[in-house]
């Protein structure tokens, strides 16, 4: 059983790219051996000590742009292994990586093969019912508010794929995918609260960049690695009331009408059997 780790990015975010690598060869342990698959769209990058490889999934004389999802299917499709390690190029470590539990999800996606998912952070789903699954691990039973999102987690790589719809942006993604998967029978799986009060699987800055900002706890982390930043060319992250921020969200989810209706009437596709 093959896994690679896959850090979902674009162009406009290279300057997230030296800090988190910097990061990763400090915290990620073990998992520095495996592949990692930058997923950019025509920028080239190498991290000495790292097998980084760059997706390029957007073609030098292919004018449409593509979307989110359109890029997110294309480098899954670079990816020769069978399982991916998902991350985004601002989810900045901060300690390090328990490759042991890392480990154990490997050996549940080897003996229950229905598994599409496990989540690896305490931001992951936000369901109302948990079953107990085995070791370490708990199944979201839906429905569940995010059961599908971009939080650090392993994937079944052709699972994730499938998810994706190419016109869809990060934000229709989560909403629509969520709901999409409501009814599925793919097995959703999270870390248990227990195993996490013993330490994060993967600690990390959530989302280091926001609207396009930085947030403020990158200074220290930067600071205390070495790493050094331009800050003054994006500026800082300030919260807004949470009103401002639904509104925000709605505007990514419905501020293009026709992606957005093509959104609802996938909610009515049927699901195919198992």
């Amino acid at each position: 059983m093959s896994l690679a780790v896959f850090v979902n990015s674009s162009d406009g975010f290279q300057d997230c790219w030296t800090p988190f690598f910097r990061l990763f060869n400090v915290y990620g342990g073990g998992l520095r051996l495996l592949p990692v698959y930058l997923n950019t769209e025509r920028a080239a990058f190498q991290y000495e000590g790292l097998d980084v490889r760059p997706t390029c999934v957007w073609p030098r004389g292919e004018t449409r742009r593509l979307s989110w999802s359109d890029c997110l299917q294309r480098g899954i499709d670079a990816v020769t292994e069978d399982f991916i390690l998902y991350l985004q190029e601002d989810y900045f470590l901060t300690a390090p990586i328990r490759t042991d539990i890392v480990e154990e999800a490997l050996d549940i996606f080897r003996n229950a093969p229905d598994s599409g998912v496990i989540y690896l952070s305490r931001n992951g789903p936000r369901a109302r019912r948990w079953a107990p699954f085995r070791g370490s691990f708990l199944k979201v039973c839906p429905p569940a508010h995010y059961l599908i999102n971009t939080q650090a987690a392993i994937w079944n790589k052709r699972y994730l794929r499938s998810l994706a719809r190419s016109w869809e942006n990060a934000w229709m993604f989560e909403k629509f995918a969520s709901l999409r998967e409501r009814s599925s029978k793919q097995r959703i799986l999270k870390v248990t609260p227990e195993t996490l009060e013993t330490g994060e699987v993967i600690r990390y800055v959530w989302s280091g960049i926001m609207k396009g900002k930085w947030k403020l706890e990158c200074v220290e982390l930067f600071w205390k690695h070495g790493i050094v930043v331009d800050f003054e060319r994006r500026g800082f992250y300030s919260e807004g009331s949470p009103l401002k921020y639904r509104i925000e969200v709605l505007q990514k989810l419905f501020g293009r009408p026709a992606p957005a209706f093509r959104s609802i009437c996938s909610l009515f596709e049927k699901v195919p059997a198992k």
